[in-house]
């Protein structure tokens, strides 16, 4: 009777800790966290003949209740060639996966793939997924390999300690203990 009893109360207790524990990453932080990644990272990236900045950002976290995440980038690609400069306007539709690395206590984007590419130069307004396979390439170099989310914050402190599940819900991430798979 009194192991019933204290496993009773120890199911209690931690399904009243999951509840207290939960943790929310809303789509602006994301958003503000991932332009100054790709911002500190762009010039690193486009030395040499061919530049790219990135102008402007917007972030979903679960479009469509969906376990993704898509980015809407809008950015600037030129060739500098040694009497003129060739620019172009592109905007990049990109989804990737989120996923919650314990180790770094940071979330990174896997399996990035390319949904749509604009491109408008010197009159010419279509399809560029020739053209933006350079800038992709970039983005995925950095999204792939550096977290685009760090959890630094003193109140994620208990997640390097516990295993955490990542949920998606449309417009953030929950992080919450996980006690089974």
């Amino acid at each position: 009777m009194w192991k019933s009893l204290a496993l009773g109360l120890s199911v209690l207790l931690l399904s009243a800790c999951a509840a207290v524990s939960q943790y929310s990453i809303s789509e602006n932080e994301m958003e503000k966290s991932l332009y100054s990644l790709l911002e500190q990272e762009m010039p690193r990236l486009t030395q040499g003949l061919v530049e790219t900045q990135i102008d402007k950002l917007d972030l979903q976290i679960g479009p469509d209740n969906r376990d993704i995440v898509r980015l809407n980038l809008t950015g600037e690609t030129a060739i500098n060639a040694f009497v003129a400069r060739f620019p172009a306007q592109l905007d990049l539709i990109v989804e990737g996966r989120p996923v919650y690395d314990r180790k770094q206590n940071a979330i990174f984007l896997r399996d990035l793939n390319l949904i749509q590419s604009k491109v408008d130069a010197y009159g010419y307004k279509g399809d560029a997924a020739l053209a933006s396979s350079g800038i992709m390439q970039m983005v995925r170099s950095v999204l792939e390999n550096q977290p685009v989310y760090r959890l630094d914050d003193s109140r994620y402190s208990w997640l390097k300690n516990a295993p955490v599940g990542l949920t998606i819900a449309p417009g953030r991430f929950i992080l919450s203990p996980k006690f089974s798979d």
